[in-house]
């Protein structure tokens, strides 16, 4: 099994704590489990925290609940 310093990759990526880079890296190994150009032998968990840490995806919190002046404004 692979090291990973995950405190060094969400620190350095602007995540704001460990529980969204887990979120983010479960998101991002979904996306490459459901290719249908996925192979078989890949590791999508090491795959998704390498496309993290080398900034290749992004995230962004949507609030479910946005404030009531900026939900008239949309």
């Amino acid at each position: 099994m692979i090291y990973m310093d995950l405190e060094k990759i969400y620190r350095e990526r602007g995540i704001p704590n460990k529980y969204i880079l887990t979120l983010v890296i479960s998101a991002r190994a979904r996306q490459l489990s459901e290719r249908k150009d996925a192979e078989s032998d890949e590791k999508y968990i090491s795959k998704a925290v390498e496309d993290v840490q080398k900034g290749r995806i992004s995230y962004r919190i949507v609030d479910p609940n946005p404030p009531e002046n900026e939900a008239a404004a949309q």
